[in-house]
């Protein structure tokens, strides 16, 4: 991957913001505002928000097209939601976005030799299996389109036939995969990377996985969005969460939106991007709504591009009593229980009258004993002392843990993604 300055990086942006004023979106989001000539200048355009790619873009309206509609692919994101938003690229802006995915891919030593299975979700508009079966092209790799649409049961089938050496998919997939993998007793011959994008693979869901499926390197294919792009790639010696900026193709800024500033090397901030190849629906500060630090140290593998470590979607921890509580606890708790639970789960809050209720319900491969449910509900209330208290005071109505079959857990048509947080309460 290059490595551009940011001073380059700036000069890139600032052409982009004067190609975007052919937008009718852009002409009025900046009326009044001069070309930024500085960083300082730069860090006061406003920012890109979702809500305005859903009501801006096509198909709703054509203000945010700087240029006709034609020779274009346009791909939805944010399904998981449940309001998936669309994004258009030129076919040239597709295939920029392709290659900078493809040499991530390239760095973690896919080859040729290899046989990918392609394990995401088609359908939809949704992007990522039409872009990895892009990448795997370039790459020279054998591909395999078994896709996600089809039963889990088929897939593993075709997967113990075709023997796969790379498998590319949701974390959801692969923890479900896992799962079934335990319980059935089979395992992947010849397999050797999995390759995971869309959403965080925690360090237990990891450790499952790789125990399971008999695979020792787990790697996360890259941080992407379809609005915006390949925005980090991995190499061998960052940890898991901390990637490589692709400063040619994004210029990234971490804000400290409370303070109004620039995020400190360290300190959180939530990912501000802007595409330098996307000029026919400029994508300018765009606030992704992920929380990231700069590391502030070169990586051992020589590459100059800056090194971001992820802290998890923003506004993603929820409060209870008063706290804010973050969904890692409630996985932690469950991965205290490997041969019973498995780690997809969903939470479920609810206002009922002056109290609330909580409903966590978990996948399981088998009936559950009552003494592990107990044992869980014991060792949340010790971890989440809101739990505790809430109930002491009245405040908790119910807590509930429901046992599901594997793969019942709702999960997005779009994405395949299990919602992890069902918040229903009025804040």
């Amino acid at each position: 991957m290059d490595h551009v300055s940011t001073e380059m990086q700036l000069a890139k942006g600032i052409q982009i913001f004067q190609a975007a004023l052919k937008s009718k979106f852009y002409a009025e989001k900046n009326a009044g505002i001069t070309r930024p000539e500085s960083i300082e200048q730069w860090e006061r355009l406003p920012v890109l928000t979702r809500a305005e790619i859903y009501e801006r873009s096509y198909p709703q309206t054509t203000d945010m097209l700087t240029q006709p509609l034609e020779d274009a692919i346009i791909i939805s994101t944010g399904g998981s939601s449940g309001i998936a938003r669309y994004t258009t690229y030129t076919h040239g802006e597709w295939d920029a976005f392709v290659e900078c995915q493809a040499a991530a891919m390239r760095i973690l030593g896919i080859t040729r030799q290899d046989r990918v299975a392609n394990l995401f979700i088609a359908g939809h508009f949704w992007p990522s299996f039409l872009g990895l079966h892009d990448c795997i092209k370039r790459l020279g790799a054998v591909h395999l389109p078994i896709s996600a649409n089809i039963p889990i049961e088929e897939v593993v089938k075709l997967c113990l036939q075709f023997e796969p050496t790379v498998m590319v998919s949701l974390p959801t997939l692969f923890v479900f995969m896992a799962d079934m993998a335990k319980r059935d007793g089979f395992s992947f011959n010849g397999l050797r990377m999995i390759n995971y994008a869309g959403e965080h693979l925690s360090t237990a869901a990891e450790a499952h996985v790789a125990s399971a499926l008999g695979v020792s390197r787990i790697k996360a294919g890259a941080y992407t969005s379809a609005d915006v792009g390949i925005m980090g790639y991995q190499c061998d010696h960052v940890k898991p969460g901390v990637y490589h900026v692709p400063t040619a193709f994004q210029f990234v800024e971490l804000i400290n939106f409370d303070e109004g500033r620039r995020a400190r090397t360290g300190e959180p901030g939530e990912v501000v991007v802007t595409n330098l190849s996307r000029v026919s629906t400029p994508i300018i500060r765009y606030r992704v709504g992920d929380v990231a630090t700069w590391v502030g140290e070169p990586c051992p593998c020589g590459d100059r591009n800056p090194l971001l470590k992820l802290g998890g979607r923003a506004g993603q921890d929820f409060k209870l009593g008063g706290g804010f509580i973050s969904l890692e606890v409630f996985e932690s708790c469950i991965a205290l229980h490997p041969d019973s639970l498995s780690l997809n789960f969903q939470l479920e809050i609810e206002d009922v009258g002056s109290q609330f209720t909580v409903v966590l319900r978990v996948e399981a491969p088998a009936q559950v004993e009552p003494v592990v449910l107990a044992a869980l509900e014991k060792e949340l209330f010790e971890a989440v002392p809101e739990l505790r208290i809430s109930a002491e005071k009245g405040y908790l109505r119910a807590f509930d843990i429901e046992i599901v079959a594997l793969g019942k857990l709702s999960r997005s048509p779009i994405t395949g993604k299990v919602a992890r947080l069902v918040d229903r309460r009025v804040l």
